[in-house]
């Protein structure tokens, strides 16, 4: 273990640390700073970001031992609050950028960190910033993001007036087409929101932390599932497979096209004598921490009788391909195309007709 001392958005911790802890681990799991978020865990998206001593860092591949003594690190809640939000913040809210908000504390972090070095960004050295640093959004198309920085960036130089990133609402009151913003954009700019993993950290400190044994083929017949070397692991508590699983180990797909070619599907909660696809769950560790279940989960020992598979649709479709699964088809359902006559007489013979512009991403 480390003792090691360090300057979070201007206050000094003193923290014994594990050299091999990750820096956004810390952050979370000792300094109760939640706003980091921590998604790929491999240093590949950008939602961990921090700045460390001047340098934007992913936190989730920073080791502690790595970390300087008296190093300055800047987290999301060093930048803003629901209360007092930075120009960055607000410009996310006001410009829709905060969809589903998981990447936004490492977008707002990541932005403060640009314009520290340049104020005066153009759009393309936004979008290579964002590129560089590898901050990656899957919900808004990057748009409503670089509009934001953009406008915050003429904030922070005085080009415009701060009240310019508030929401207005239209003089008639009109929500529909407007900027309206949404209830949760604020928290999730702010990192303040919370998802699973930050619920995870309030639970009691006796709760049990669970690792997933994932099938690692894509179609086979499972001849055995060994346990006992897991159990026997530092801190496991148990190994739980399909025989665990109280009443019926199933979960039932129905019909729901009227071109369905089948009856539905059967699947197991956990595999007890068919993996069907590649991740299907096998067993669940039980332990005391996370390091300690995901280190038995790769003592659980699972022997396979391969099967044919199929790996992409046009083989799974080909006229001389075999049935995966007896009694679900290849081919589960068709769903046609159709085209139906042009609209245009239509809409101008129409009583009402509502134009407006919209768009996706």
């Amino acid at each position: 273990m480390l003792k090691k001392s360090l300057v979070v958005n201007g206050l000094n911790k003193i923290l014994i640390v594990d050299p091999e802890a990750t820096l956004a681990d810390v952050l979370r799991k000792q300094i109760f700073l939640t706003g980091t978020k921590v998604s790929c865990n491999e240093g590949h998206c950008g939602a961990c970001s921090v700045i460390l001593d001047g340098k934007l860092v992913r936190a989730c591949i920073v080791k502690m031992k790595r970390v300087p003594d008296g190093a300055s690190v800047t987290t999301i809640e060093g930048i803003g609050t629901p209360q007092n939000l930075h120009p960055i913040q607000k410009a996310l809210v006001l410009h829709g950028a905060a969809q589903c908000g998981f990447c936004m504390p490492g977008f707002v972090v990541s932005s403060k960190a640009l314009l520290d070095q340049n104020p005066a960004p153009t759009r393309e050295e936004v979008r290579a910033w964002f590129q560089k640093n590898l901050n990656a959004c899957r919900c808004n198309g990057y748009k409503p993001t670089v509009d934001a920085i953009m406008e915050a960036a003429a904030v922070m130089r005085g080009e415009q007036p701060a009240e310019s990133l508030d929401f207005k609402l239209p003089e008639d009151g009109r929500i529909w087409g407007s900027k309206y913003p949404r209830p949760s954009a604020v928290a999730k700019v702010t990192g303040t929101a919370e998802y699973g993993a930050d619920l995870g950290l309030g639970l009691p400190a006796n709760t049990l932390q669970l690792a997933l044994v994932q099938a690692k083929v894509s179609h086979a017949n499972i001849l055995s599932i060994e346990t006992a070397e897991a159990e026997k692991m530092p801190g496991v508590v148990r190994v739980l497979t399909h025989k665990d699983v109280k009443g019926k180990n199933r979960i039932n797909g129905f019909v729901t096209f009227p071109t369905n070619k089948c009856d539905g599907w059967d699947r197991p909660i956990l595999c007890d004598s068919k993996v069907f696809q590649y991740g299907d769950s096998i067993a669940i560790v039980c332990a005391d921490t996370k390091e300690q279940a995901l280190a038995a989960m790769e003592k659980v020992k699972v022997e396979y009788e391969e099967l044919p598979a199929y790996m992409n649709a046009l083989e799974a479709m080909a006229d001389d391909a075999i049935e995966i699964h007896p009694g679900t088809p290849n081919v589960y359902f068709e769903q046609g195309v159709v085209k139906g006559e042009e609209t245009k007489p239509i809409m101008e013979s129409a009583a009402y007709v509502v134009e407006s512009h919209y768009y996706t991403q």
